[in-house]
């Protein structure tokens, strides 16, 4: 043993100066790449101390209790073993303090504790040597061992779960009493951030420069700029993280973390895209709304319990593989077999998500289509859902012609119709309804006294108007919904707009500008576009605030190549379906550069030769590209299109150099446009190269940037 304690005597000297040196030259160290894991383990190794130096403290008051000269050694080696794991814990707290993320003044009362704490124990350890003599120095210099302890043991908590973690402090917020004037944000948005994000991103830890703890901190943004984008779900830099496959480093929240559930993404996503407004009050949400809804099942959830059901539960497993970014499964409450699905992000719907939802026909209850392209027809694949009890179909296309196909829902109690074609004519075929007692017909053509009448015919049915706002109330207006589901137009195809309240005008703009509320364009009738456009769009409506600005990019598509082929591989992660991707006509989405509708390049350029079989007389090439600032994709460094009749006569027709951004920008699909003077040709090829370098400005520095590209048109 007395080697041992010599052994560890020299030891713990050494990392102790090794600390003392690190902690006067700290603003000069800097900790390479590779060893910043192992001050992750900080966390897990400073357990060890803390519970090692308990037990000294209790071996030592209790000492009389035990015998003989054995208890002097194992005595000598937990405090040895204690002061070795405290050095290692302050060493690994160190290597971790050198991230970002972390308040300075907190973080530093943390760092200069814990090295206290180490130095201490060092000193106890030497001091235990000569105990007979020094027995009242060892006592005070144990006692204040275990003060130090307690102290860097509350900043460390302080530091990762917040100041009032232990203790609540005199400002720590009481609880939110929920009424019909309260925000939306506070009553449903801040909460899920309060659960799942502001661990990471509090006061004392501010994870990517974000602070989600106060509104102003998160209308602020990180490093990375505004955390969402009002109206735009699909370009929302912490819903494209949370949408991230959990093995991604850049998913958050991080994994092992409590993880965002599918309906909390879900809700988020509904706020975002409903224009992100932090004032907006309950009352003022829709009936059917899914934050709506959200509200109504929490209040459920305190004063009544849940509704049982004889139908068997769907499994795991099917639930799991229903789930996407765009539509969520869950049960109603905890171990109920009923599901709701809830849709999001009207441009993301396709006809067939809703057929998949027949593998849980048996238990599905509750189904939001709001503000998806649902039709008539789709309304008998609806009422295969036997067990359905609510449905939401506000914002949709139907016009009520085919409501009677539903009748066969023989449990549907509520029915949402607010914001669509339907009329009071159509609203006869609900008496066919025997468990309907609620209809909802917010901003359609049903009037007040429609409604009155419709009521005498069906006493059993409640029909809702809405909400109606005071005269003195402004509230902001939601943007217009855009009726096309296709980018790739050809010259028939009409661009449309529509907006579920009355009295509202669209204005518009097509040449990138920022549609003002008096002088853009109004919109009157579909717009048919010639060309590449880039469409921006609000709306507006007296005694409204005007709603945020949605844009949209528009292609045009003459000529199809007769083949085309790769001169360069694509990166191995994103192939997409090969050259025949760069012609397909199918858009890929800036929310997902993993989709096969994309090509990826990053160290090589793309280089692709399309050929016609007879000559065409081309007026412009259009490259439809993807930006993703934070994601390291940015525009191309340059672009260059040759055309002849062969390889050999392949020419320099012209070549872009595309701006680059000076800082983070928005999520979006770019194009770039080629003009040519009609000259006939029979092969084109197109380069576009990457830019080499990240610019300083980056967090990826000097790193090579990424392109994509999904699409090439020849018109």
């Amino acid at each position: 043993m007395p080697r041992f304690q010599t052994a560890i005597s020299y030891l713990l000297l050494v990392l102790n100066v090794l600390l003392l040196f690190l902690l006067i030259f700290q603003e000069k160290v800097v900790i390479p790449s590779w060893m910043q894991p192992i001050g992750r383990l900080h966390p897990l190794m400073l357990h060890l101390p803390i519970g090692f130096l308990i037990v000294v403290g209790l071996l030592w008051v209790f000492q009389q209790e035990f015998q003989g000269e054995s208890f002097s050694k194992v005595l000598g080696f937990v405090l040895s073993f204690t002061a070795f794991t405290a050095t290692l814990a302050a060493l690994m707290g160190f290597f971790l303090s050198r991230e970002e993320g972390y308040i300075d003044s907190l973080l530093d009362w943390h760092k200069y504790t814990g090295i206290a704490l180490s130095f201490l124990l060092y000193g106890l350890n030497i001091l235990y040597q000569q105990t007979k003599k020094q027995k009242t120095f060892f006592n005070a210099t144990l006692a204040v061992s275990i003060l130090i302890l307690t102290i860097t043991g509350h900043l460390g908590a302080s530091l990762t779960h917040g100041e009032d973690y232990l203790f609540l402090s005199k400002n720590s917020e009481v609880a939110l009493i929920i009424n019909e004037d309260t925000p939306v944000f506070e009553a449903v948005i801040q909460p899920i951030f309060k659960a799942k994000c502001v661990q990471c991103h509090n006061e004392q830890k501010t994870k990517g420069e974000l602070l989600m703890t106060t509104l102003s901190g998160l209308v602020k943004g990180g490093k990375n700029g505004p955390i969402w984008v009002a109206g735009d779900a699909f370009n929302s830099h912490f819903l494209q993280r949370a949408n991230l496959p959990l093995e991604d480093k850049k998913h958050m929240p991080p994994k092992g973390k409590a993880q965002l559930t599918p309906q909390e993404i879900g809700i988020l996503t509904a706020w975002v895209q409903s224009g992100a407004d932090v004032k907006k009050p309950i009352k003022a949400l829709a009936s059917g709304d899914p934050i709506q809804k959200w509200i109504e099942s929490k209040n459920k959830q305190q004063h009544t319990t849940a509704r049982t059901y004889d139908f068997e539960a769907a499994s795991t497993s099917t639930i799991e593989k229903l789930n996407t970014p765009f539509r969520t499964i869950f049960p109603l409450a905890y171990n109920s077999p009923a599901l709701q699905a809830d849709f999001f992000v009207r441009q993301a719907y396709k006809p067939e998500q809703l057929g998949e939802l027949s593998e849980i026909k048996t238990q599905l209850v509750a189904l939001n289509l709001s503000n998806m392209p649902i039709k008539d027809e789709d309304l008998n694949t609806i009422a295969q859902f036997e067990h359905l009890e609510k449905l939401i179909l506000n914002n949709t296309n139907i016009t009520g012609n085919s409501l009677s196909a539903l009748s066969k829902l023989s449990a549907l109690k509520s029915l949402s119709l607010s914001g669509t074609k339907i009329t009071k004519t159509s609203l006869q075929s609900l008496r066919k309804f025997p468990q309907l007692r609620e209809v909802f017909v917010w901003n359609t053509s049903v009037s007040q006294p429609d409604i009155a009448d419709l009521q005498k015919q069906n006493k059993e049915i409640h029909f809702e108007l809405g909400y109606l706002p005071k005269a003195s109330e402004i509230l902001k207006i939601n943007p217009p919904i855009l009726v096309n589901e296709k980018f790739v137009l050809d010259p028939q195809t009409p661009i449309s707009f529509r907006h579920p309240l009355k009295g509202v005008t669209i204005r518009y703009t097509l040449d990138g500008t920022i549609p003002d509320s008096l002088s853009a364009p109004i919109y009157e009738s579909p717009l048919f576009l010639s060309d590449y456009t880039l469409v921006k769009a609000r709306a507006t409506k007296a005694q409204w605030y005007a709603s945020d600005v949605v844009q949209y990019a528009f292609f045009k598509a003459t000529y199809r190549p007769d083949s085309v082929t790769l001169l360069s591989e694509p990166n191995s992660q994103y192939k997409g379906e090969g050259a025949q991707t760069l012609i397909d006509r199918n858009k890929g989405e800036a929310s997902d550069f993993k989709n096969k509708a994309w090509l990826g390049y990053r160290e090589n350029p793309l280089e692709a030769v399309f050929t016609f079989t007879k000559p065409i007389p081309l007026k412009n090439v259009t490259i439809s590209t993807g930006i993703n600032i934070q994601g390291y994709i940015f525009p191309p460094a340059s672009i260059e299109i040759w055309g002849g009749s062969d390889k050999k006569s392949l020419r320099l027709i012209q070549r872009i150099i595309p701006d680059q951004p000076k800082e983070n920008q928005a999520t979006r699909i770019e194009a770039y446009q080629s003009k040519i003077t009609g000259v006939n040709y029979t092969m084109l090829k197109v380069i576009v190269r990457p830019v080499s370098k990240l610019p300083i400005w980056h967090q990826g520095k000097g790193q090579p940037a990424w392109t994509f590209v999904d699409e090439v048109f020849f018109n």
